[in-house]
């Protein structure tokens, strides 16, 4: 409660200063020590800061850098029933037969990093907290200054501006005495806490300086080791199977010379133009053509008019062949004979013609027996309308053709939708 008071008692001062009607106090030898503290406490932020960054990419390097090799090896490493890969493909046969060690080399060298991360935490990053902590305390002396400043001003200012006044009644007296009393407090409170500022600021300079050199150089090291580190295992895993002195810029050109056109050919392959969802696609044709779709990557059969259609791998998206309209199958039958007026004298009427029987109801065909087929492969939805699934899971078939390079319809775990007939075996 007692500092408030001191805070609103100090406002007025503090506003009149910033507007220059008031005298305000400076010690440029004080601003001079407070300008380098600044510094030093701005300089140990970034210090601390870095240090986190650094351990924290140093952790998401090999993190990300185990992911890569594990992905590597698995697109590597044959799938399913596929032998003999080497034989196949010989130009990467060198590749297929290591990427098992590298993986188990990027594993060693991120087990191998952690304790040099640790040694970071515990003798930069602890340090360099216990020094902020030093850093506040002194922080709290400085604005404690501050204050004590702003009280020797303010009281200054109007001792000052009352004695100056030329005639002086009984309060003013009484205000003047008190004024006098104020001034000499606060005078000798900002005396001594400036005096000690004065004189142990260069000594902690001095000492912060010696102090925080030491975490540099440690920190250097450290990092040092680390690269070392890399080094050594990357080298022994390396040795007697790369070639690990050619210039950067000979490895980016063997690159593009050995790729050769194959990222055109991955490129054309109709599985990767399938970007966009049935709906979509239907409603495109539908746009463009101003007719109903018909069937994508098939021809229709009359089993499977109203079914959906096959999907080839470089359409997008599959559509049903609309039914025809109702009343198409008796369109083409003779028309009915013109009417003729009933001869004059005829007891037969319109009103008692008898209407013909109803129809007898349409007995239900007989349904077929499911169909299932093993799913092989996992496969992952590429569009709307895609049936997941997982090797081994149980499909039924609901729509199929006789080749396995079209798009299947079947059902899943209550869900329908197409899927790739070469990823299933019947069962």
């Amino acid at each position: 409660m007692k500092g408030i008071q001191k805070a609103f008692a100090r406002t007025p001062h503090l506003l009149s200063s910033k507007v220059g009607m008031t005298k305000k106090s400076t010690d440029p030898e004080f601003d001079d020590y407070a300008h380098r503290f600044e510094s030093i406490e701005k300089a140990t932020e970034k210090l601390l800061k870095d240090s986190k960054a650094y351990t924290e990419a140093v952790t998401n390097l090999f993190t990300h850098g185990a992911d890569f090799a594990t992905h590597f090896a698995t697109i590597f490493h044959p799938l399913g029933s596929e032998y003999g890969l080497e034989s196949k493909h010989p130009e990467a046969a060198h590749t297929m037969s290591n990427v098992d060690g590298y993986v188990a080399a990027i594993e060693d060298l991120k087990t191998a990093i952690v304790p040099e991360l640790e040694l970071i935490d515990s003798r930069i990053v602890g340090p360099i907290k216990e020094f902020q902590g030093i850093l506040k305390a002194i922080r709290k002396s400085i604005t404690k200054r501050e204050h004590k400043l702003v009280d020797y001003d303010r009281f200054n200012n109007s001792l000052t501006k009352l004695r100056d006044k030329k005639e002086k009644t009984l309060n003013d007296e009484k205000n003047l005495f008190k004024l006098e009393q104020d001034f000499e407090i606060a005078s000798t409170e900002y005396d001594y806490i400036n005096t000690a500022m004065k004189n142990e600021l260069p000594r902690f300079l001095v000492q912060a300086t010696q102090f925080i050199d030491p975490l540099f150089h440690s920190f250097y090291y450290m990092q040092l080791n680390i690269f070392y580190l890399m080094l050594d295992k990357l080298n022994g895993f390396a040795e007697g199977k790369f070639e690990v002195s050619v210039p950067a810029a000979q490895i980016a050109s063997d690159y593009e010379a050995q790729r050769s056109d194959a990222l055109e050919r991955i490129e054309a392959l109709n599985i990767t133009k399938r970007i966009i969802s049935t709906a979509r696609m239907v409603q495109s044709q539908r746009g463009n053509s101003g007719l109903a779709p018909s069937s994508i990557g098939r021809s229709s059969t009359v089993s499977s008019t109203s079914s959906l259609g096959s999907r080839s791998p470089s359409s997008s998206a599959f559509s049903k062949k609309p039914p025809p309209p109702p009343g198409s199958a008796s369109a083409t039958a003779a028309p009915p004979p013109p009417y003729s007026p009933p001869a004059a004298g005829s007891n037969f009427s319109v009103a008692t013609k008898k209407a013909p029987p109803p129809p007898p109801p349409v007995k239900p065909k007989p349904k077929p027996a499911a169909q299932y087929v093993v799913a092989l492969y996992d496969f992952a939805a590429q569009a709307d309308g895609d049936l997941d699934f997982k090797a081994g899971d149980r499909i039924e078939v609901i729509e199929r053709t006789d080749s396995t390079e079209d798009w299947w319809t079947g059902r899943l775990n209550g869900r329908t939708g197409v899927f790739p007939g070469n990823y299933v075996q019947d069962t």
